[in-house]
């Protein structure tokens, strides 16, 4: 994660606490005319964010950014649930969510393949295991990977 966001994310997650919801992500993304913070969110209890959790996030740390002043242009805030597709961002996630069906893309090719799906059988400190759907063309149909192998996850939530 980028510097600025996870100075972002630490700043702001007292507060989205206070509110009930967890950080699950920060992205900070630019194009040719605006920059937009993304900010998602979940319940404390590990469920998804209403309409209403966001907005009410968004206003508090709408103000809180003001006061801070991190980023120095202008940008737009989107604070949104992170659904049934949510992302594994942390360690934490990946261990919270084992046993559960993903999906995790790798930016190298590993096995003939970028793209891994099935079931998140292990969590550990340096990676992960994932037992496919589908086996490797190696017969294979279990896969480890290190986190830094990867670069993105998210639950499978049409498999949950």
């Amino acid at each position: 994660m980028p510097v600025l966001a996870e100075k972002i994310e630490s700043d702001l997650a007292p507060l989205v606490m206070e509110l009930g919801c967890l950080i699950v992500r920060v992205m900070l993304s630019s194009s040719d005319r605006s920059r937009t913070l993304q900010i998602m969110i979940e319940k404390l209890d590990g469920s998804a964010a209403s309409i209403g959790d966001c907005e009410v996030v968004s206003k508090a740390i709408s103000v809180s950014l003001d006061v801070l002043d991190l980023i120095k242009s202008n940008y737009i805030l989107e604070v949104s649930s992170a659904g049934i597709d949510r992302p594994l961002v942390k360690s934490a996630d990946f261990v919270r969510f084992c046993g559960k069906p993903v999906v995790v893309k790798t930016y190298s090719s590993k096995f003939d393949r970028k793209i891994f799906k099935g079931n998140l059988e292990l969590a550990g400190e340096d990676g992960i295991r994932i037992v496919m759907d589908v086996p490797l063309a190696n017969g294979e149909n279990g896969v480890d990977l290190l986190y830094s192998e990867i670069s993105s996850a998210h639950v499978d939530g049409f498999k949950l």
